[in-house]
């Protein structure tokens, strides 16, 4: 493995940490919030940077499904994260009040809807590149043998982890904060610090295997298509 490559896979991981603890909200308090934010979009930057050749190849390829279905997801993922930056700012109170712009209960909660918008896609943009994924943590943990109980074993651990997203998707109550409700529903870092960050890494495994596997069904769909009709 090249040692830029695993530099840039260290930084986006990084990146998706500090997105789970910026969630941390009431447990680490505005100021860090605000700081590990920074932190993240500094590293997302990075990221860009170093896949800047994606933006010369976005306007190819939208004819093929799972380049509409890859580019979409992506292109959606930088509108989202150019609106979290822009609330981040206008609501800030400590890395950005230099600023005194002006904000509002109602831009906080365009913010924490943008935020979860934001994990959900992020998750999808993981899903994209899960091959390429558990390729590298292979060669990073040297395991090169293939075996059907390896398979089978693998794949039940992810259905379990994907039910776990699914439960995990109510327990932290998406729904309502995606549709802007205010709730009441505080989380207990005393008690349950290790849950908080089990269930939002499990909704991301959630929507990062329904990207991998929908681009699995677009080219099993691309393969039935170019193959030739047979006829009695």
């Amino acid at each position: 493995m090249k040692p830029l490559f695993l530099f840039r896979s260290i930084l986006d991981i990084l990146a998706i940490g500090l997105l789970l603890a910026a969630f941390a909200y009431d447990w680490f308090g505005n100021r860090v919030h605000e700081i590990i934010g920074t932190l993240m979009f500094g590293l997302l930057i990075s990221h860009n940077v170093f896949n800047r050749r994606w933006y010369g190849m976005v306007a190819k390829g939208w004819r093929e499904p799972r380049a509409v279905f890859s580019k979409t997801i992506t292109l959606c993922l930088m509108v989202m994260m150019v609106g979290l930056f822009v609330t981040s700012v206008i609501i800030s109170q400590a890395v950005f009040d230099f600023l005194s712009l002006r904000s509002s209960s109602t831009t906080r909660q365009v913010h924490a809807l943008i935020a979860y918008l934001v994990l959900l896609m992020a998750a999808l943009h993981v899903g994209l590149q899960w091959s390429m994924i558990m390729r590298v943590i292979g060669q990073v943990l040297r395991v090169k043998v293939e075996t059907r109980i390896k398979t089978v074993a693998l794949r039940g651990l992810a259905f379990l982890i994907a039910i776990y997203g699914v439960h995990s998707l109510f327990v932290i109550d998406i729904g309502p904060k995606l549709r802007m409700e205010t709730t009441f529903n505080f989380w207990d870092f005393e008690a349950a610090a290790a849950e908080f960050i089990l269930r939002h890494a499990a909704i991301i495994a959630l929507c990062a295997m329904i990207a991998h596997y929908s681009l699995k069904l677009l080219s099993l769909h691309k393969r039935d298509r170019r193959s030739p009709a047979t006829t009695k």
